[in-house]
């Protein structure tokens, strides 16, 4: 069955910011960062045709992210990415110039990307992503995982480094006990939602 999206702005067009984001060029930046990680690999583009027949379509693939950076999942990928882009645009302020992917690895943005720190909420994917992008720069992360979080989720992430903070409640406490501590301590914060403000 095909239901239609009831939202009354869908089909309105995107505003500027998140047409940037979601637009050609943003595609070619990604494709940027990504020649730059050598743990890059293209993942897995799985024929289904017995699904296609039954659906009476040519053909459906199916991509499979779940080994992309062993991150496990596709939802994963943007907290890394955040953190890299966020270490490269202080390290070009700090040093007044242009600083690219090519030069995360360089001792001065390294030397940069050790004096921050990124925290998020999360209930395992997204944190893992960030710690992951941290621990690749050499930044601090700090991630808030609330009560419902899996042991081997928090495992997961502590094994990339993160300091584990607990917090009682929900994942929305814990979306906000992040915003808090970062403005209390000058973490930055890496969120896989949004809130007013």
């Amino acid at each position: 069955m095909l239901i239609l999206n009831p939202d009354p702005a869908h089909g309105a067009p995107l505003d500027a910011a998140d047409a940037a984001l979601l637009g050609a060029d943003a595609a070619d930046e990604l494709a940027r960062y990504l020649a730059h990680r050598p743990d890059h690999r293209p993942t897995p583009l799985i024929a289904l045709p017995c699904l296609a027949a039954r659906l009476g379509v040519a053909a459906l693939h199916l991509k499979d992210e779940s080994t992309r950076f062993g991150l496990g999942s596709f939802k994963a990928l943007g907290g890394a990415y955040a953190v890299v882009r966020l270490v490269l645009e202080e390290a070009a302020r700090r040093l007044g110039r242009p600083v690219g992917y090519a030069d995360m690895a360089a001792p001065e943005v390294r030397n940069i990307a050790a004096t921050m720190t990124f925290a998020c909420a999360t209930d395992g994917n997204h944190g893992r992503s960030v710690a992951q992008g941290a621990a690749m720069l050499g930044s601090r992360c700090a991630i808030l995982v609330h009560a419902g979080v899996s042991p081997a989720r928090v495992a997961a992430i502590a094994g990339l480094g993160a300091e584990i903070i607990r917090v009682d409640g929900t994942y929305d406490d814990s979306v906000e006990e992040a915003a808090r501590l970062s403005a209390a301590r000058g973490w930055t914060v890496v969120s896989d939602t949004s809130w007013p403000g």
